[in-house]
């Protein structure tokens, strides 16, 4: 039923369907005030064929009105499973956004191979992949007409978001077993947060501390030698096992003296996403993986992590090496005790992260390859990753 509202919410717990497009531009909104996911459904009349200014460029896309959705909360997590959107039909979808036609029975047939047997497509900064691509295969247009659904949900986001569409058979009462409709079920990846693995010690202004054990109101020491309060601990444990993608999860070791002479002074654990703060930049453990000195641990299945907010962001001693702290990027209700159950979309929090960060954030560049040349040369003969 066609909706004239502006703004409209996808409540906790339960599902919102689309049954034909919106009359004006209407933004879909998942509530997240719960422990519970939410789930947006588009029936077959509910998206259709639209354009959307990409970025400077007109593009074709999925099209439920001109809107966007917002607040999709990504899953496996808090014991929480995400929110979900569901396009009922997707090979029907695909037929009416595939302006050249050349691919409607292949993408059909794909995406019931994909239903049967588990397979799964990813849009990871806007690049379309497949899980178990063996069997499972896309050629360019069909890439393209599954990001033009995402960009038509998302807008422009949806080239810096990670999300994983599922394909699920549905029975169709007009034709037998071996012919099912086709939907698909996109969810977000899950958001990694910068932390600190348990037992990791803390410099404050009553000695060195394991993370678990500070309080709020303790003062950390900052590289500066300034103290600063500790205002907030976000705490969350995560299960490797089973999840999606562990390596976004999986701790990075940095052995003693791996950065320069005594840093770290012991063995540094960090989530991958945790930023070093190197030279004046901040680096994300992940980038400096070398697979020697500095490597993720292949050995467990589960790790607790910690963050340690300050009254403004800015860099702390752990293991007497200087990292960041806690960053609000709209990823708080990540952790198991915060009192927020909003998060956003991962391309927002990567945005805030960039513009608010106390430092530049160094992903790449010559600056990134002379931080980890300098990290080789402590170890002659040793190959970057």
């Amino acid at each position: 039923m066609s909706n004239s509202s502006y703004n409209s919410l996808i409540t906790t717990g339960e599902t919102l369907t689309v049954t034909s497009p919106y009359v004006v531009a209407t933004n879909l909104t998942f509530e997240n005030t719960g422990t519970v996911d939410g789930v947006l459904l588009f029936t077959r009349a509910g998206l259709v064929a639209g354009t959307a200014d990409i970025n400077g460029t007109i593009m074709t896309v999925a099209s439920f009105g001109g809107g966007t959705v917002a607040n999709m909360r990504p899953g496996a997590y808090a014991g929480i499973a995400g929110d979900e959107i569901v396009i009922q039909s997707i090979d029907s979808l695909f037929s009416t956004l595939d302006v050249a036609g050349t691919d409607n029975a292949s993408f059909g047939y794909q995406a019931t191979l994909a239903a049967l047997s588990g397979y799964h497509a990813t849009i990871d900064n806007g690049t379309v992949g497949m899980v178990a691509e063996n069997a499972f295969t896309l050629d360019a247009n069909e890439k393209l007409v599954l990001d033009e659904i995402a960009l038509g949900l998302f807008g422009s986001v949806a080239n810096q978001a990670s999300l994983d569409i599922a394909f699920a058979p549905r029975a169709n009462p007009a034709s037998n077993l071996n012919n099912p409709f086709i939907d698909a079920v996109i969810t977000a990846e899950q958001v990694v947060n910068p932390c600190f693995a348990e037992g990791t010690l803390i410099l404050t202004t009553r000695g060195e501390v394991r993370v678990e054990a500070l309080r709020v109101g303790d003062c950390v020491i900052t590289p500066e030698g300034g103290e600063e309060e500790i205002i907030w601990i976000g705490r969350r444990a995560v299960t490797l096992e089973g999840a999606a993608r562990p390596e976004a999860l999986r701790p990075v070791i940095i052995e003693p003296g791996a950065l320069e002479e005594g840093v770290p002074s012991r063995r540094l654990c960090l989530s991958p996403d945790h930023a070093l703060y190197l030279e004046g930049v901040l680096v994300p453990a992940k980038m400096l993986i070398n697979w020697n000195s500095i490597r993720q641990d292949q050995s467990v299945s589960r790790v607790v992590y910690y963050h340690i907010e300050l009254t403004a962001h800015g860099a702390l001693f752990a293991e007497g090496c200087a990292v960041e702290s806690f960053l609000d990027t709209g990823h708080r209700s990540m952790f198991d005790n915060a009192d927020k159950t909003m998060a956003v979309l991962p391309a927002e929090m990567q945005r805030r992260r960039e513009l608010e960060s106390f430092a530049p954030l160094c992903l790449e560049g010559e600056g990134l390859a002379q931080i980890r040349a300098r990290i080789a040369a402590r170890q002659p003969g040793l190959k970057l990753a």
